[in-house]
Parts: C-alpha cells; structure tokens; sequence
C-alpha cells in the first residue's frame, strides 16, 4: 500500500448528495463518482464506480476517462507518474458484538418489566408474553419507577449477533416514555469495541425472507404494532436518524424486500425523501400517509406515532369492541405489496378474511411452501394462536 495519495479519488460519503444514479444499472443512490482533490471537483458525471459490485459492477476509472477523451491536460497527466499511484484507505475495523450472555441477563423479572405490563393492559397475558419472546425483550436494573422496571431493547441482526441495546423506562398504565430515562448502554458491555448498530428488530427478517415488512421510528411501536397487526414484519430506526438507517451498511438488510415507511406525524415528508435512498435495495418502497390520513388536527400536535393512534382505541372503554375496530382498521388501510389480496373465505363459524401473497399462499406463512393452501388459511383463521406457535417453534408444515 501507498500513501501518496492520488490526484483523483472515489467521493467520501457525506450524506444522500454524494451518492448519485447509476449509469450501468439505473439504481438511485448507489454510485459514488471521482473528484480531483486538487479542484474539489467531480471528473465528470458517468466517472465513478457502483457500489453495488457483485450485481453491477460499473467502474469506469478517471485514466480511462481521459484515454477515451483526450486533451492536452489530459495528455500531460497521463505522461507522469499520477495515474500508476494508487491509494489504499485503511480497511474499517471490523464489527465487534456484545456478549451473548449479557441478553441472557436481562430476559429475567419480566412481570416487573414496566413496558411489558402495559402490553399486558393492551393485549393481555399471552399475546404480551409473545411479543417480548418475538423481539427479545429485555428488563433492567437502571431505575425503579411505579415499582418496575425499565425495558431493554435489543438491536439484533440477522445473523442473530448484539450489535447495540436501548433501556428506556416507560409508565405501566399509560405507556408513555418517561423523559430523561433513555440510555444506550451498548460500548459499557463492550468497552472499546466497535459497535455498529442496526435496525431494531432485524433478526425477524432471517425468518421470513418474503414476509412485507413496515417501518416505524420507535421500538414501543414496532413491538405493539406487531401485536394490532402480526402480517407485517415491524422494525424500528430507534429515531429520526436512529441507527443510521439510510446508509448503505444498515439498509442493505431489506435487499429485496417490500417496505412499507409509517413516519411520525412530523416526519412525512422526510420520510419521503429518505425512501429515495432505501429504493436503491428494496424491491418496493411506499411511505404511508395513513396516520396522516386518520388522525385529527390535535393529534398532529403531539407529534403522535402509530402506536399512539391504536392505543388511544385498545385502551377505550369498551375495549373488546375498540380492539377488533382497530384490527379492522388497520387490515383495510395499510398498504400491501404489489400482487397481495385480501380474500374471504366462507367457514363454518363464518366469514373471514385472509391475507394471500403473490405466490397464492397465506402472507405470514409464504417462505415455507405450502400445498394445502386452505387448510392452512383455516387453521390460521379459526385459531390465531397457530401463528404463535408456528413462529415461536419454526414449525415446518
């Protein structure tokens, strides 16, 4: 490696306007071009190289560049020694994980687990016990609030590794954040190491590798969205710019995917810039207006989330009646991937409605193939606990 630096080097990234359209592939956001670090300036627009190698691989160099354009600039620069130098920058250090066991810990008391007895107040005992097996909550020791305890939000990739954990202490009846008592505690478990975060409930995508999946800001909503409505897979950037999640080495993890973005009510139109960016990995990318659509003028005050809109239902007083009307609500207003129906089927405890993927196949179950199609449609229909089991078990049917 050589550390004269050459004259003409790949953009350091800063931010989404560094990263342009491919001219090989077409893709958004994924072509990084050549400046002349003695102007400041790009070579030209189609000189750089796509980050996306092993599926496009365009890389047209500045010495090309000039070959194919000569001048007498270009002409001088090639007869010296610049354009044999090379520059090497240093390899990233690689990712450091947090202990295993360190998670082990924390799966104890939950029953004193603050956020987990409010899910207990929307759901009840067993859908709550599944959310927190679902998304591996955890419980902490930091502060003692309404005599319980803080919740440990796990950041878990795919490859099931720790990359970060969140404590934040919230009210047992009402769910609502207690302000001032929100740590990131990840670099105490690790100390020195590099810790690089990722999506909030990654790990969920290694599962169900066709499943849509729907975005959200914060964890509390991921986990009890996934409670009003399980067909999604529910992730959470952990904030506006949580986890970084529009640079390539935290989105790469929905390649391929079909997303759904349902932003605070203050963030819609940033939302909607930042799907730009994602679209250069996923297969479709929406941004919901629903929470927009749905709320009224005092809602769009707070700031509220999608969470917010479904508890205010679950916790009215004719809960039983308010907790199908939300279902239902959100069954009809969230948006589906291209190809994905709902669709009636007529039983013998009456009508009921099903999610069908592209494939022709119940949506929650669609990555393992099936070949009784209503059978398995019944059995989730009549019986909602066979999603419980299906997923907590990895039960191959």
């Amino acid at each position: 490696m050589t550390t004269t630096q050459h004259q003409f080097l790949l953009e350091p990234y800063k931010g989404s306007r560094t990263r342009h359209r491919c001219p090989g592939c077409g893709k958004p956001r994924e072509f990084t071009r050549y400046v002349d670090t003695q102007t400041g300036q790009h070579v030209a627009a189609h000189v750089g190289k796509c980050n996306r190698e092993n599926k496009c691989g365009y890389h047209y160099t500045p010495r090309q560049y000039f070959l194919d354009n000569p001048t007498e600039e270009a002409r001088a620069w090639l007869q010296s020694d610049q354009h044999l130098k090379t520059y090497t920058p240093p390899p990233p250090p690689p990712v450091d994980y947090i202990p295993p066991r360190y998670l082990e810990r924390t799966r104890q008391q939950l029953e004193h687990n603050n956020f987990y007895r409010f899910l207990v107040k929307l759901f009840g005992e067993a859908e709550a016990a599944r959310l927190a097996d679902l998304y591996k909550l955890g419980t902490s020791k930091k502060w003692e609030d309404f005599s319980g305890l803080p919740v440990a939000f796990w950041q878990i990739d795919q490859a099931g590794n720790l990359r970060q954990v969140k404590i934040m202490a919230y009210h047992p009846e009402t769910g609502r954040r207690i302000k001032g008592k929100t740590r990131i505690i990840g670099k105490q478990l690790k100390p020195g190491g590099n810790l690089v975060q990722c999506l909030f409930g990654e790990h969920l995508l290694s599962a169900a590798p066709s499943a849509p999946v729907a975005i959200v800001e914060s964890e509390k909503t991921a986990v009890i969205m996934a409670g009003v409505y399980p067909d999604c897979l529910w992730l959470a950037t952990g904030g506006k710019n949580g986890a970084r999640w529009t640079e390539q080495e935290v989105y790469q993890a929905l390649e391929g995917r079909n997303v759904v973005l349902y932003p605070d009510l203050d963030s819609t139109e940033d939302w909607a810039e930042r799907a730009k960016i994602l679209a250069a990995a996923c297969e479709s990318v929406e941004v919901s207006t629903y929470l927009k659509d749905n709320t009224p003028p005092e809602d769009h005050r707070e700031g509220y989330d999608l969470a917010d809109y479904f508890i205010k239902r679950l916790l009215s007083p004719d809960q039983e009646q308010t907790t199908a009307q939300a279902d239902q609500e959100a069954r009809e207003g969230f948006a589906l991937p291209p190809g994905w129906q709902w669709e009636e089927l007529n039983l013998k405890h009456g009508t009921h409605r099903v999610l069908i993927d592209h494939d022709g196949l119940p949506a929650s179950w669609n990555y393992n193939p099936r070949t009784k199609r209503e059978t398995l449609a019944v059995m989730i229909a009549e019986q909602p606990l066979v999603n419980s089991l299906i997923q907590t078990f990895d039960l191959q049917l």
